[in-house]
Order: C-alpha cells, then sequence, then structure tokens
C-alpha cells in the first residue's frame, strides 16, 4: 500500500498543471452590463489524461470577475480514487496522502490569486469558497451508491457533487492552506457544511450584512461556511436551513 500511495502520489505531482487565471469584463455601466453566468465545467479524456476546463465568478456583482480554472488529472489516478472502499472516516477523505500534493498545489493557485488582489483573510476565504460552491450539485446517484463520499479529484473529475462531495473539496483545500477545520453535519436538515477555525477578533468586529454563524468547539471558534449553491460568503448560514445546532466532525 505504502508504495502505491507513493506511486500514485508521483503521478499527481507530475501532473500539476493547474492553471488558475482571471478575465477582465470593462465595466463602463455596470447597472446595465448583462454578464452572463459561467458555463459548466467540461472534462474530456484525452491521452491519458482528464482535462477539465472550470470556470466560477468571484465576488458577486456586477463588478465581479470571471476566474479560470485548467488541470489535467490522470486517469489512473481517477481510477484509484475511484476503486478505493468507502468509509465514514471523513479524514480519510480530506488528509490523504495521495493527493495531499495536487490539493496543496491547487490551494496554492488559489492563494496567489487571492493574494495577488490584495485580499484579506476574510475574502481569501469566501473566494475559494466560491470556487467550490460554483461545481454543479449532483446526487450520489450518479454513483450507483446511495451514499458515496467522493475524494476531492473525484469531485472534480465528475464535475461536482452533493453536500457531502463539496465539503470534503473546501476542507481539503482549506486545510492545506493551514487552517483548522471541521465538517459540520445538521442533522434536521441532513445537510454537510465545513467549519473554518477564526479568531476571537474576527467574530468581535464583524461588520458584514449578515449575521455571523459559528459553532466553538474544543475551545476554537469555527465560521460555518456553505459549500453548496452560490455567492454564500464565509459565516453565512443559508436561512432556509432549520437545524439551530451542529455535530462536529473533528478531521
Amino acid at each position: 500500500m505504502g508504495k502505491s500511495l507513493t506511486v500514485l502520489a508521483g503521478m499527481l505531482g507530475g501532473a500539476l498543471a493547474g492553471l488558475l487565471a482571471f478575465q477582465f469584463f470593462t465595466q463602463i455601466l455596470p447597472s446595465l452590463l448583462y454578464q452572463p453566468p459561467p458555463p459548466p465545467p467540461t472534462v474530456r479524456e484525452e491521452n491519458g489524461y482528464y482535462v477539465v476546463h472550470y470556470e466560477w465568478r468571484y465576488p458577486s456583482g456586477p463588478r465581479g470577475k470571471t476566474w479560470r480554472y485548467d488541470t489535467r488529472i490522470p486517469v489512473e489516478a481517477y481510477r484509484w480514487f475511484r476503486s478505493r472502499p468507502r468509509v465514514r472516516n471523513y479524514a480519510e477523505y480530506v488528509d490523504n496522502p495521495a493527493d495531499d500534493q495536487w490539493m496543496a498545489h491547487l490551494a496554492g493557485l488559489l492563494e496567489n490569486a487571492a493574494r495577488g488582489e490584495g485580499w484579506g483573510e476574510f475574502e481569501t476565504l469566501s473566494f475559494v469558497l466560491s470556487f467550490v460552491q460554483g461545481w454543479p450539485y449532483t446526487e450520489d446517484v450518479t454513483t450507483g451508491y446511495d451514499e458515496y463520499p467522493r475524494y476531492p479529484i473525484e469531485t472534480i473529475v465528475d464535475g461536482g457533487g452533493d453536500c457531502e462531495d463539496t465539503s470534503i473539496l473546501f476542507a481539503s483545500l482549506v486545510k492545506a492552506m493551514g487552517y483548522d477545520v471541521v465538517l459540520l453535519y445538521l442533522k434536521q436538515d441532513r445537510h454537510m457544511a465545513v467549519g473554518v477555525a477564526i479568531p476571537q477578533s474576527m467574530v468581535e468586529g464583524w461588520n458584514k450584512g449578515y449575521p455571523l454563524t459559528y459553532y466553538t468547539y474544543g475551545g476554537k471558534i469555527y465560521a460555518y461556511c456553505e459549500t453548496t449553491g452560490q455567492n454564500w460568503e464565509l459565516g453565512h448560514k443559508p436561512e432556509q436551513l432549520k437545524s439551530t445546532t451542529a455535530e462536529v466532525v473533528p478531521l
């Protein structure tokens, strides 16, 4: 097993061909300028690789930018993750040595893009959240299983996933960025989200246009992060969710 993980990690490391870029839209009359939504992600198989093209927008509103991510993932790597048995230990999916280097590379692309915009912690985390939210929501029925947690690479090659899958993807990215993360299970809604540790100073200085939703666990504060839908920024819990408490799933 150790050898296969090493080979797979090396294979993914050699495929770190991800490209993150943004496209400006000239805003002369922002209120009158129509901006079509980004097209759905495309995935095609070519010469032993899955070639992925994905676009999303951040920030929301007329002055938002369209961002583009292109990458190649070895078919053999995808099939390896696909063949893995499904377990309920979410750390297996979030922090797996077989794709750590690949996830760190993707997280680095997103961090560098945010740094180039001059964004602070709130905007950077919300930017990464928007990257995850843009992938289409798909039910587990597409996999042939009722409950099928996906590894991050599966979610990207499959072109999306359910709340469990996008939560795993987001948690993997922010964990690679050095954040302490947990999963949040909202039992009443049968919904999963992510909690990202934030400092007390962020809670005390909160000045966004919505109340900050957070949970305390192990002496830390975890801001709620919604990974489905669009335009949900750090700490913004959708109003339609009924659960007032969350089960914290440590990673």
